[in-house]
């Protein structure tokens, strides 16, 4: 084996070991999970001189050049860092919209409508790159196969989802078979596989290339309203459904793996954390779980939020997860130390739908039903800056990879690009 160059992955932080071996290209994570603007730079790179094998001598001063890079990224990024203005106001649909996306360098964003279309965005001149019309009802949920982003996934009431070219518009795939709306589609992280959440009770599970269907899960007794492949292997997929409960699937069997029962309302949203160890669900009934995803113990309970838990989210580190409530508030928490309560995000006057964190994680972004999006610090809980000017009902938002764009998404059928 021989190490041919070092990748640096901004979010999480890690470095990326290209080797050859046999004549083969290969490649090699490694995560930097801890790594903040106190870390001592030599002292991680002796540890991970010493593990691994790939490492040489005679390149741990690149090694250190890589890490400082990663260490200086991370201060930049902190929660004053950075202040946002309005960059573009996209006049995007005749009708509302229902989700938006960026993709992975921040470049392009999508935007679905209730007007049964889909459209690709050039981020930096705000222009229309292609409108995806084939639906005949609402596009409810929209999203591209992270991280080549150049495949488009579409969900719709019309009880289909669709492939896209975003380059031509072109449709490529269309996915039958629900006998409700599809409300949730995501690709896997290889891209080859996409599941489906229905109205009908089922998740479904699809062939990316040829549109042939593998497996309809069955065995939820409501609505299937949020689904997510496991970002680690891509073999798991949860669903999150009215019923109250969580479903584990495992991709390469139809029968369900797991049933994470203990809420007593409605799910608003699963998540895994960025290794897979973790889910984190939010419900109706005002709380929120953390659950191992290995042993499906439930792990901790929190109920500190006085009305419905709207959103939930890690950071891409995978330790701190947050919450957003129609009691106006967003909070978050340690998933390491007991989900000791970190901070309490208060401001906003009407619910706080949706909550993501910055991708340095030092910064947590909501958006409202007040028609205001925050920037938060994570420690203090203080409120950085107000995102404001939407006529109507903020209902998503969120950051470019690169956490230097933001997007948010509003009733008044525009989006905002702040940079």
């Amino acid at each position: 084996m021989k190490l041919l160059k070092f990748h640096l992955r901004y979010h999480p932080p890690g470095i990326i070991l290209e080797y050859s071996q046999k004549g083969l290209i290969k490649n090699k994570d490694i995560d930097l999970l801890e790594l903040n603007s106190n870390s001592d730079i030599k002292e991680i790179a002796k540890s991970l001189y010493q593990k691994e094998l790939l490492i040489t001598d005679d390149v741990r001063d690149q090694l250190e050049q890589c890490l400082e890079t990663l260490k200086k990224r991370i201060e930049h990024e902190g929660p004053s860092g950075k202040r946002f203005y309005i960059y573009k106001t996209l006049q995007t649909h005749v009708l509302p919209l229902t989700n938006v996306a960026f993709d992975k360098n921040g470049k392009r964003c999508l935007s679905g409508s209730y007007d049964r279309t889909c459209k690709v965005w050039d981020v930096e001149t705000g222009k229309e790159i292609k409108t995806l019309t084939g639906h005949q009802n609402v596009v409810y949920s929209v999203g591209f196969n992270f991280p080549a982003c150049n495949r488009v996934i579409s969900g719709s009431f019309d009880k289909s989802a669709k492939i896209w070219n975003p380059s031509t518009g072109e449709c490529l795939a269309t996915f039958w078979g629900h006998q409700g709306e599809v409300v949730a589609a995501q690709f896997n992280g290889k891209g080859d596989l996409v599941g489906t959440g229905s109205m009908d009770h089922t998740a479904k599970l699809f062939d990316a290339r040829t549109g042939a269907e593998i497996h309809t899960y069955v065995g939820h007794t409501a609505e299937v309203i949020a689904l997510q492949f496991d970002p680690n292997e891509g073999q798991r997929l949860i669903t999150g459904s009215f019923d109250g409960t969580i479903s584990m699937w495992d991709t390469r069997v139809k029968d369900r793996v797991t049933v994470l029962s203990g809420h007593e309302g409605e799910i608003s949203n699963v998540q895994f954390n960025w290794d897979s160890s973790l889910v984190g669900s939010s419900s109706l009934d005002g709380s929120a779980k953390l659950w191992d995803a290995r042993s499906n113990a439930c792990l901790a309970t929190v109920a500190s939020h006085s009305d419905e838990v709207l959103d939930i989210c890690f950071d891409w580190a995978g330790h701190r997860m947050a919450t957003s409530s129609s009691d106006c508030s967003a909070r978050v928490y340690d998933v390491r130390a007991d989900f000791k309560e970190l901070a309490v995000m208060k401001g906003h006057r009407e619910e706080v739908s949706k909550v993501c964190f910055s991708p340095a994680g030092g910064c947590l972004l909501t958006a409202s039903a007040d028609r205001s999006a925050r920037i938060w610090n994570t420690t203090t809980g203080n409120c950085i800056q107000v995102l404001s000017g939407h006529q109507g009902e903020i209902f998503s938002c969120a950051y470019s990879y690169a956490g230097d764009a933001i997007i948010t998404a509003s009733k008044d059928n525009t989006c905002r690009i702040w940079r």
